[in-house]
């Protein structure tokens, strides 16, 4: 039986570091990236892929990340979501991953290795066994 490979959808402004992230994952994962909240929000309720776990940024002109956690909650709550920021300790970020907004942070500079292992851990944990 063949893998179904999960959908990954990378949220960030730089296009240098969604071009990095979608290199590291795209051998394991099919892929979307989006620029912004508000493009992210257009590839979710447009016709694409179903998306299992967004990888995003939290500080992006016009939304951050904790933005987008909160409307993807709100609306599509079995999507997993991890956050990436370079603050570690935002009260902004802390709130959010209290409040169950988001699966998990990731700090910067991220490692590949550790990032691999954390996505494949949050998507197995939501797995039916």
């Amino acid at each position: 039986m063949a893998d179904i490979k999960h959908h990954v959808l990378v949220v960030d402004d730089e296009p240098l570091n969604r071009d990095l992230m979608c290199r590291l994952l795209s051998r394991t994962y099919e892929l979307s990236d989006a620029g912004s909240v508000h493009e992210a929000l257009m590839l979710l309720t447009g016709d694409g892929p179903q998306v299992d776990i967004i990888i995003c940024d939290q500080l992006m002109p016009g939304g951050n990340g904790t933005d987008l956690a909160v409307e993807v909650r709100e609306r599509w709550p079995e999507i997993h979501f991890i956050l990436v920021t370079g603050f570690d300790g935002e009260p902004e970020v802390v709130g959010a991953e209290r409040d169950g907004l988001i699966d998990a942070v990731v700090l910067k500079p991220w490692r590949s290795a550790k990032l691999r292992e954390l996505i494949a851990a949050t998507l197995a944990a939501a797995s039916p066994d």
